[in-house]
Order: structure tokens, then C-alpha cells, then sequence
């Protein structure tokens, strides 16, 4: 008992000096640009016309020529003459190259031929989608009386590509010169995941051009409700990352035959078990670099328990990372490599028992891991019976450096667009072209400027896309800003 006691008020004394020096830790994390600090800059537009053009973009089907819709060719060519017609200065002052038939890329020079080019990518492809179960038609573009544009690419990409185009036409309309050259990138087959004629294809002519770029901006990061994360603002996260994404197909080959007469275990059955054991036993959780910075950006604007957890996350890092997995998809996603069954192959016919059993695992891949390590964990845990064969692959990216001026001038663009927004870097959990463009230079990063609600995120390759005219707008302010602070400033 004596040296129980001794014991005891040590252990005490040490767990209070800890939480003493986690509680100042936190007091003396102070937020280095506060909130709504930055004055908001804003350019006269018109609104109208900018809903417009979106309206009209949407109409025309550029559903990703793959599949059924291998012959969709008339609906590019249809969009790159209505590209013509409705941004008659971008195609007076830049040079315009077609890559692989339906790509597109728009040179205009600037006045310092010694800074490297800015590079702003999107893809003008979409998801395919019927009228059934839409409000409006899903090609409609139709623009309702409470502000919303419907239609499929709306918001995945052609809000994105259409905002940028408005806000370079509106610079170049007010004769504005650019100090370094500026690409625009528009691939034709980033959807689909099998389809590498665009982005690749754009990478291999600029690389062949000796072209090398300062930075790349693409969609991806988000803009969403800080209070998710205990941020009493709008959270704007700036991919600075991208995870691999990979398809992995996982088999039984067993006999089959007439279902009259089944002899157990079957290949369908060793293949649910299989689908069951990988859902149930994820690979381990881990933080990344840019996962770390995520939250060490975002702490010092939290509400004091999210900024006590996440000022201390190093100390906390058992408890935080266990809290991610269950809180949300998205919070889990971003420390661990995730699988997701998505397709299932079995009999042709329903009373047949099938000698091969086939699923579809979309994989993406934490950063510090590879494909490799994916495979060997899904060998070990699958065992002998199963196959594990890599049907598509890309390993995620490296880290962006956030310190880059590219990237400090994308935060002061969005805090001079969006009033009481916090912005930070994230590790991006899905996959965009950007990928590709790692050859031309380290600084990529992905950012779409739009606030959507949960619901509107919902839409996104589902029923009822759409977007605003407000949102379009603001991100045309956006762009505007970003191509004035990045492009125009020596």
C-alpha cells in the first residue's frame, strides 16, 4: 500500500502536467490571418448572362465516349463550336491545339517570357443520365424561378470550366495583360477511369513542346460547413494532394453447373465471403503529412474542443484517428486506404452456378502507400482461394508544397472572393486529370469554388444536378481573382 500510494500520486502528476501543457499548447495557438480580415474584391458581372452560358453548356451531351456511348463524337464537336461562338476574344488571342481529336488546349502568351506558364485544367465530359426520376430534363439546362440551372455537368464540371472561361473572357474584354502564359486544358475522358486519350495525351504534346509549368489548378477540394469540424465559418480545402485510385478484380474459379444440384462452398459463395472479409477488415489508419497540415491549419479557428483535440492531435492521435473512421465517410477516407465493392460478375443465366465469380474493388490508396502493398495486404487477408488482379492503377500523387507562392496566392484569391471562410490544404480523396500533370511540375493543386449544401453534393452523378446563378457568379469572382493574382503580378 505504501508503494502503491507514491505510485499513484506520480502517475496523477504527470497526467495533470500533460493536460497543463496540452491546455497552453492550445490557448497559444492563435489563428495567423483572422477571419474576414482580408477585403473582399468584386468585379461587375453580369449574372444573367453568365447563368446563360451555363444553361446552354449543359444542353449539349458531351456524356464521355465509352460504352454505349462510344459514338457520342457529334456532341464534342457541338461543344467546341459553341465554345467558339460564346468566348470569341479567348479564340482571337490564344492558339488553340487539339489533342486526340476532342481536347482542347488554349495558349495565350504573356508579356515575361522567363516566368514559367499558369495551368488551369478541366474536362468537359460528364456522367451519362436519363430523364427518369429528374424535376427538370437532365439535358435541359432549364434555369427555374428560384436561380437553379439543372442539368448533368452543371456542377461535375462545366460550372468549374464555364466560371473560368467567364472570368478570362471578362479580363481579356477589359484588354488586361498577363505577366506569365497562360494553358487551359480541357481533356474529353476524365470520367470514365479507363479512358487515357485526354490528359495523358495533353501531358505528352506539352512535354514534347518543352513546356514546364509553375502550377496546375484543377477541380477537387471543396468548399463546405465548418462547423463539421468545429470551424464557426465556411472551411475551403485546397487539394494539395490526390489519393491513388486503382481497380482491383478479385476471382474464384471453381466447378460449376446446374443449380438443381449445388455442391458447397460455390465460387459465388467463396466470393462473398471474400467481399464481406474486405469490408469488415480495412487496412490500417494512418496520418499523412498533408492530413497532419489539414489540421493543424484549421485549429487555430476551432471551437475550443475541436481546438484542444486537434492543437493535440499528436498526443491524441489513437482516440482522433478511431473517431474518424466512424464519424463519416469522408473523415475515415482521409486516414486510411479505402475499398468500396462497386461491380459483381457471376452465372449468365439464373439456374446456372458459375465456375468463375468475379468483383470489382475501387481502391483508393493512402499517400505513403502503393499498389504494391495493396495487393500483398489483400493476398494475406484473402488467402490462396481468391485471386487479386490490378485492373487499372494510379498511386496517389505526391504532396504539393503549400509554402509555394502559387498556392499562398490561391488563398488570398478565395479570401478575397468568399466573406468568413478559413482556408486549408487537404490530401484530395477521389481522383481528377490533375494526376497526369505531375511531369510539368510539382504544384498541383485542386480547388472548385462552389458552396454546396450536403444535399447539392448528393446530386453530383445523381438525380438532379444542378448549380445557382449566385454560385456561378461567385465563382467567376474567383477565377477573375486567381487569374489576376497568379498571372498578372510580376
Amino acid at each position: 500500500m505504501n508503494i502503491f500510494l507514491p505510485v499513484l500520486y506520480i502517475t496523477l502528476g504527470l497526467i495533470g502536467l500533460l493536460l497543463l501543457i496540452m491546455v497552453i499548447r492550445t490557448i497559444c495557438n492563435k489563428p495567423k490571418i483572422k477571419i474576414g480580415e482580408t477585403p473582399i474584391l468584386r468585379e461587375d458581372l453580369d449574372k444573367e448572362k453568365i447563368a446563360k452560358h451555363i444553361s446552354e453548356a449543359v444542353q449539349i451531351p458531351t456524356i464521355s465516349m465509352v460504352e454505349e456511348y462510344k459514338d457520342n463524337t457529334q456532341a464534342f464537336l457541338n461543344y467546341h463550336k459553341w465554345l467558339e461562338k460564346t468566348y470569341p476574344l479567348l479564340h482571337k488571342y490564344a492558339e488553340k491545339t487539339l489533342i486526340a481529336d476532342y481536347s482542347l488546349i488554349y495558349h495565350l502568351k504573356g508579356k515575361n517570357a522567363e516566368l514559367k506558364p499558369a495551368c488551369f485544367l478541366a474536362h468537359q465530359d460528364v456522367v451519362p443520365a436519363t430523364d427518369e426520376g429528374w424535376e427538370e430534363g437532365c439535358f435541359s439546362g432549364k434555369i427555374t424561378d428560384d436561380d437553379y440551372i439543372y442539368g448533368r455537368g452543371s456542377q461535375d464540371m462545366k460550372g468549374h470550366m464555364i466560371a473560368l472561361l467567364e472570368a478570362l473572357e471578362h479580363l481579356l474584354a477589359k484588354n488586361q495583360e498577363f505577366e506569365r502564359d497562360i494553358y487551359l486544358c480541357f481533356g474529353h475522358d476524365e470520367e470514365p477511369g479507363t479512358s487515357f486519350d485526354g490528359a495523358p495525351n495533353i501531358v505528352k504534346h506539352l512535354l514534347e513542346n518543352g513546356v514546364e509549368m509553375e502550377f496546375v489548378i484543377d477541380e477537387g477540394g471543396t468548399m463546405l460547413d465548418g462547423s463539421l469540424l468545429g470551424v464557426p465559418a465556411t472551411v475551403a480545402l485546397i487539394g494539395a494532394c490526390e489519393k491513388g485510385n486503382c481497380d482491383i478484380e478479385i476471382s474464384v474459379h471453381k466447378a460449376g453447373g446446374h443449380a438443381s444440384n449445388p455442391k458447397r462452398p460455390t465460387a459465388v459463395g467463396l466470393l462473398t465471403e471474400a467481399v464481406s472479409k474486405i469490408e469488415k477488415n480495412p487496412m490500417p489508419t494512418r496520418w499523412t503529412p498533408m492530413a497532419k497540415e489539414t489540421f493543424k491549419t484549421l485549429a487555430p479557428y476551432c471551437k475550443p474542443l475541436f481546438k484542444f483535440i486537434f492543437t493535440n492531435r499528436d498526443i491524441m492521435s489513437p482516440a482522433l484517428k478511431k473517431l474518424f473512421t466512424v464519424a463519416a465517410p469522408m473523415t475515415n477516407a482521409l486516414v486510411r486506404t479505402t475499398f468500396a465493392p462497386t461491380m459483381l460478375w457471376g452465372a449468365t443465366a439464373r439456374n446456372v452456378i458459375p465456375y468463375d465469380a468475379k468483383a470489382n474493388i475501387n481502391t483508393r490508396i493512402l499517400t505513403g502507400e502503393t499498389i504494391d502493398d495493396v495487393v500483398a495486404y489483400l493476398k494475406k487477408l484473402l488467402g490462396k482461394k481468391i485471386d487479386v488482379n490490378v485492373i487499372a492503377c494510379t498511386n496517389p500523387t505526391p504532396e504539393a508544397d503549400i509554402n509555394h507562392q502559387a498556392y499562398k496566392e490561391i488563398v488570398q484569391s478565395i479570401n478575397e472572393c468568399f466573406e468568413n471562410v478559413v482556408v486549408a490544404p487537404y490530401p484530395f480523396i477521389a481522383a481528377t486529370d490533375a494526376r497526369f500533370y505531375y511531369p510539368l511540375t510539382n504544384n498541383v493543386f485542386r480547388f472548385g469554388p462552389f458552396i454546396n449544401s450536403i444535399e447539392d453534393q448528393n446530386r453530383i452523378h445523381g438525380l438532379n444536378e444542378r448549380i445557382s446563378k449566385n454560385d456561378m457568379e461567385k465563382a467567376t469572382q474567383f477565377f477573375i481573382r486567381c487569374l489576376l493574382n497568379t498571372c498578372a503580378k510580376n
